[in-house]
C-alpha cells in the first residue's frame, strides 16, 4: 500500500493594486475587451470596458511562478464592481484579458472577490477593475497568486485515485433485481484530499450540510486548458489555498473537481460521504452539489476522458440519492450578494436535475462548449443509473436510523433548563454518531428543513445540548460507520427554551419576588401586561406559574387580536405549575399577556413560546419538577481537603418539596471517580452527615428535591478528599519517623538532608496537593512534582512553630501519575500527611 503523502502548503503572495498606473494605461491593449463567456454560438463572449469606468489598472508585474491567482478586496464596501479582468504571462507570452466571475459564498467576514484563474505556470500578471460609472476603487484591492514550487512531493501528489469496492455493472439484460447495496456501489475512483495534499490545518469543515440532494451543477474554472497531468494536484491545492486563504472561506468551494485527463478530485471535506453545502451557485447552494471541470470550455471542446468522469460522478450521486438524471426539480432561491441569481430571494424555480451554473445565475459558466454537452451527459447518466438499479436494486442506507429515547416533559416542547441530555440506542456497525440541529431565535423565522448543522460528533449514545434563551431547536442524530458513511437521520426532538426576562417588557404593577425560592414576578391589581415583541411562528404560550384556589387569569393577545385565556386557578396550591394555551396556528407579532381584573393575583416565573405542539409533546396543565436545592457552601475544612472522619452537608428548604434524596460518587486513591451517582439517603430534613474515615478516598455529594411534579436535577457539592494512608507513601532513605500526640495522626516523617523523597503512585486527576507539616523557624524547602513536571517549591519555614500547618498547591490542570515530594536543602522538614485532592 502506498503511504499517504505529506500535505503540501502553497504560498500566497499578495500584490496590491492601487489606482490606474499611467504607463500601463498608455500601453497598447490596456483597455481591450476581456474574454468572457458566450451564451450562444453567435456570441463571441467579449466583454468591452469603458475607459471611464476603470478604477484600477495595475502594471505588468513579475511574480513567482504560479498556477492559481485571483482578485479580492476588503469586505464591508457597497461598490458595484462590473468587471475584474486579469491577464498573465505564460512561457513568455501574454494572454488576452480574461474576465473573472464574481463569487459570493455567503460566509460571514469573507473577502469579496473572484473565482480563481488557473494557468499552466505563469510568472507575471496584470489586473484591471471597473465599477459602475467609474465609482470609487474598492479599498484593499489586491491580486493573490498561489505559488507552486516544484518540490519532490508534487510528483507523489499527482495521486492515484482511491479505488472503490464497486463491481463493474453487468448489462441490464443479465441483471438480477435485488436490493441491499449501499449507494456508493458505483462510486468512481476519487483522489482524496490526503492524496492531493490538502493541509487540513487550513480552514475547517463546513458545518452546514444539505438534508437531501435535489440537483447537481456543472462548472468550469477560468484560465488555461494546457496544464499537465502532473500539475493537476497542485492546481487543486492552489484553488483550496485561494478559497481559504484569500477569500476567507472555511473550505474549497466545490464538492468535486475533474481535470482534463479524467481524474476526479475530492473537494470539500466529507463530500464523498455527505452533502456539505458548497459555493457552486450563489443562492442555490442548498440541496445541490457542484462538479467543476478544470479548464475553460468556452471555445475549447471538453476532452472525452473528462466528460466520462463527470458522468460517473453524477451517476454515482444520482443513484445514491434517488435522482432522475433527465428529470426536473424545484430549487428555492436564497440570498447571495453579487452572485447574479436569476430568481428573487424566496422564489422557487424549476430546473433540470443536472444543470449548468448559467441555468440559475447570470453567468455563462460552464462555458458554451461544455454546456452544449449537458443533454448527452444527462442521457449517459440515466443509462448508468438504470444499469445500477437493474444490477444492484435500489440502494439502502449504510446504517439505519438510531432509535431515539423519547424526550421527557421537561425537555420538549419546552426545554426548561439551559442544557439537557438527549439519548438514543446504539446502531450495529456504528463507530460514532453525528448530532445535527437546525434552530432560530425568538424573533427569526425557523430554518427550513433543507439543511442541518453538524453540532458535534460523539462516540456514545447521548449528547448534552445547550440552547440560548428563546431559541427553538430541532435535534437529530445519525450513525457513522468505520468508512465514514452516514446513516439515516432520526429526529430526537424539537425544543424551545424559555424567553429571557430581558426580552419581556413588564408594566410597573409586576413586582419581583423570591418567595418561592427562585425569581418570579407577581401582580395582584389586574390589567398588568407582559409584552414580547417581534415573535415569530409561536404555536403555544407556556407559562411556569403558581397555582391555587385564589389565583387569577391572563388574557393572551397578538397585536389587537385576543387568542385566549390562561387560568392559574386550581383546587390545591402548587408553586411550580405549568399552564398552556395552544394557539391553533402559527402566530407572529407582539404577544401580550395581561392579567384579568377581579380574578386574583398572578405569579409568573417563566414564559416559553414553542413553535410546535403535537399530542405526544403537549405539556398540558401540570406541575413541574421542583427547583434544585440551594446548597449551603462547604467550609475550607470540608473541601477540597478533608481531615475529619465525618462531614455535614446542608441545604436550604425548597418550597413544595416532599423530601430530598442524597447521592454520592466516591472512589479510593488510585481509582477514577465513577460517572454515575449512588443514592445513600432519603430525608425530609435539610442536612446529611457523611462518614469520611477512609484514608485517601474522595467523595462528591449531590442532593435533589422530590416534589409533586417529579424530581429536580442533582445539585452537587465540591469534591472532598482525605489524606492518603501512610502505608501508600513510599519514603526514600533519610527519613526518620517520630511520634507525638501533637502531630496529625500522632507522627511526622523527618528529613534533614536534600534529595530525600516521599512518593505516592497511582494518583488520578489530582487538582490540588496539601502538605500537612510541622512548620517553624529554620525549616527546609521541598519540591512537589507530578510525574516529571515540577509544580511548586514550598518552604516549610515560618516565624513561629506550628505543629499542624497546611501548605496547599493548586495544579495547573488535572494531573495523574506519581506525586513526589523532594527535600531541597540541609534543613529539617517534618511531614505528617499528604492530601491529593480532585
Amino acid at each position: 500500500m502506498t503511504a499517504t503523502p505529506a500535505p503540501v502548503e502553497p504560498e500566497i503572495t499578495s500584490l496590491d493594486v492601487d489606482g490606474v498606473d499611467a504607463p500601463a494605461a498608455a500601453a497598447p491593449g490596456a483597455f481591450a475587451p476581456a474574454q468572457g463567456e458566450s451564451t450562444s454560438a453567435s456570441d463571441d463572449g467579449l466583454e468591452p470596458v469603458d475607459r471611464g469606468d476603470v478604477v484600477a489598472l495595475g502594471a505588468r508585474t513579475l511574480t513567482a511562478r504560479f498556477l492559481v491567482a485571483g482578485v479580492t478586496w476588503d469586505p464591508g464596501q457597497i461598490i458595484d464592481v462590473t468587471q475584474v479582468a486579469v491577464r498573465v504571462r505564460e512561457s513568455g507570452v501574454w494572454t488576452p484579458w480574461q474576465s473573472l466571475e464574481l463569487v459570493d459564498a455567503g460566509v460571514p467576514g469573507e473577502r469579496p472577490g473572484t473565482e480563481p484563474l488557473i494557468s499552466s505556470g505563469a510568472d507575471a500578471a496584470q489586473v484591471r477593475v471597473a465599477t459602475d460609472n467609474g465609482a470609487v476603487e474598492p479599498a484593499g484591492l489586491r491580486l493573490d497568486v498561489v505559488e507552486t514550487p516544484d518540490d519532490p512531493g508534487t510528483a507523489a501528489l499527482t495521486a492515484t485515485p482511491t479505488p472503490t469496492a464497486s463491481t463493474p455493472l453487468a448489462p441490464p439484460a443479465a441483471a438480477v433485481s435485488r436490493t441491499g447495496s449501499s449507494g456508493d456501489v458505483i462510486r468512481p475512483a476519487i483522489v482524496t484530499r490526503a492524496q492531493w495534499g490538502a493541509n487540513e490545518k487550513r480552514g475547517r469543515a463546513w458545518s452546514e450540510v444539505s438534508a437531501k440532494l435535489s440537483a447537481m451543477y456543472l462548472h468550469h474554472t477560468a484560465g488555461t486548458n494546457s496544464y499537465t497531468k502532473a500539475q493537476s494536484s497542485a492546481i487543486v491545492r492552489g484553488i483550496y489555498a485561494f478559497h481559504t486563504g484569500s477569500r476567507g472561506w472555511p473550505d474549497i468551494g466545490y464538492q468535486f473537481l475533474v481535470d482534463r485527463f479524467g481524474t476526479i478530485y475530492q473537494g470539500r471535506r466529507d463530500a464523498i460521504n455527505d452533502l456539505p453545502i458548497g459555493a457552486q451557485a450563489g443562492g442555490y447552494n442548498t440541496s445541490t452539489i457542484g462538479v467543476s471541470a478544470m479548464g475553460n470550455f468556452q471555445d475549447a471542446a471538453p476532452p472525452a476522458a473528462m466528460l466520462a468522469s463527470i458522468e460517473k460522478v453524477f451517476a454515482w450521486q444520482a443513484y445514491a440519492h434517488g435522482l432522475s438524471a433527465t428529470g426536473r426539480t424545484t430549487l428555492t432561491t436564497g440570498g447571495s450578494t453579487g452572485s447574479g441569481t436569476r430568481g428573487e430571494v424566496g422564489t422557487k424555480i424549476s430546473v433540470p436535475v443536472i444543470l449548468g451554473h448559467r441555468d440559475t445565475n447570470y453567468t455563462a459558466c460552464p462555458g458554451l462548449r461544455l454546456y452544449q454537452k449537458l443533454p448527452a451527459i444527462r442521457t449517459a447518466v440515466k443509462s448508468q443509473v438504470d444499469a445500477a438499479l437493474a444490477t444492484y436494486g435500489k440502494p439502502v442506507p449504510a446504517l439505519p436510523a438510531p432509535k431515539v429515547t423519547a424526550p421527557t416533559r421537561t425537555q420538549a416542547p419546552v426545554q426548561w433548563s439551559a442544557s439537557s441530555t438527549y439519548r438514543w440506542s446504539a446502531v450495529n456497525g456504528a463507530v460514532a454518531y453525528q448530532v445535527l440541529t437546525r434552530s432560530s431565535g425568538l424573533t427569526s423565522a425557523m430554518d427550513d428543513a433543507r439543511t442541518w448543522t453538524v453540532l458535534r460528533t460523539v462516540k456514545g449514545t447521548s449528547a448534552s445540548v445547550t440552547t440560548d434563551p428563546g431559541r427553538t431547536r430541532v435535534i437529530a442524530v445519525r450513525a457513522v460507520d468505520a468508512k465514514g458513511r452516514r446513516g439515516t437521520v432520526a429526529t430526537v426532538a424539537q425544543i424551545t427554551r424559555l424567553v429571557d426576562w430581558s426580552a419581556i417588557s413588564r408594566s410597573s404593577a409586576w413586582k419581583a419576588s423570591t418567595a418561592a425560592g427562585y425569581p418570579t414576578y407577581r401582580e395582584s391589581g389586574g390589567g398588568a401586561a407582559l409584552t414580547i415583541k417581534s415573535v415569530k411562528q409561536a404555536r403555544a404560550v407556556v407559562l411556569e406559574v403558581a397555582r391555587g384556589p385564589g389565583s387569577g387569569r391572563l388574557e393572551v393577545r397578538v397585536g389587537g387580536t385576543r387568542l385566549g385565556f390562561i387560568d392559574t386557578r386550581a383546587a390545591s396550591g402548587s408553586t411550580r405549575a405549568v399552564a398552556r394555551l395552544d394557539l391553533g396556528r402559527s402566530v407572529s407579532g407582539t404577544i401580550t399577556l395581561r392579567t384579568v381584573a377581579g380574578t386574583g393575583p398572578v405569579r409568573v416565573a417563566a414564559v416559553a413560546l414553542p413553535r410546535s405542539i403535537s399530542p405526544a409533546q403537549a405539556v398540558g396543565v401540570g406541575v413541574l419538577p421542583p427547583a434544585k436545592p440551594n446548597r449551603v457552601a462547604l467550609t475550607s475544612a470540608q473541601a477540597p481537603f478533608l481531615e475529619a472522619s465525618s462531614s455535614v452537608y446542608r441545604w436550604k428548604r425548597v418550597p413544595g418539596a416532599l423530601r430530598y434524596e442524597v447521592f454520592v460518587r466516591t472512589a479510593p486513591h488510585g481509582n477514577a471517580l465513577p460517572s454515575g451517582w449512588t443514592k445513600v439517603r432519603t430525608t425530609t430534613g435539610t442536612s446529611y452527615r457523611l462518614p469520611t474515615a477512609a484514608a485517601g478516598r474522595t467523595w462528591v455529594v449531590g442532593i435533589r428535591t422530590v416534589g409533586k411534579g417529579g424530581t429536580s436535577a442533582i445539585s452537587a457539592y465540591p469534591a472532598a478528599t482525605r489524606p492518603v494512608s501512610g502505608a501508600v507513601v513510599k519514603r526514600s532513605a533519610g527519613w526518620a519517623t517520630r511520634h507525638a500526640d501533637a502531630w496529625y495522626r500522632d507522627q511526622v516523617w523527618q528529613a534533614t538532608t536534600p534529595k530525600r523523597t516521599l512518593k505516592v503512585t497511582g494518583a488520578k486527576s489530582v487538582r490540588s496537593v496539601r502538605l500537612i507539616v510541622d512548620a517553624g523557624p529554620g525549616r527546609g524547602r521541598v519540591k512537589i512534582a507530578v510525574g516529571s513536571k515540577t509544580v511548586a517549591t514550598v518552604s516549610t519555614a515560618v516565624s513561629s512553630r506550628s505543629v499542624h500547618r497546611h501548605f496547599d498547591v493548586r495544579l495547573p490542570k488535572a494531573m495523574s501519575g506519581t506525586v513526589t515530594v523532594t527535600t531541597l536543602d540541609r534543613k529539617p522538614v517534618r511531614v505528617s500527611a499528604l492530601v491529593l485532592a480532585r
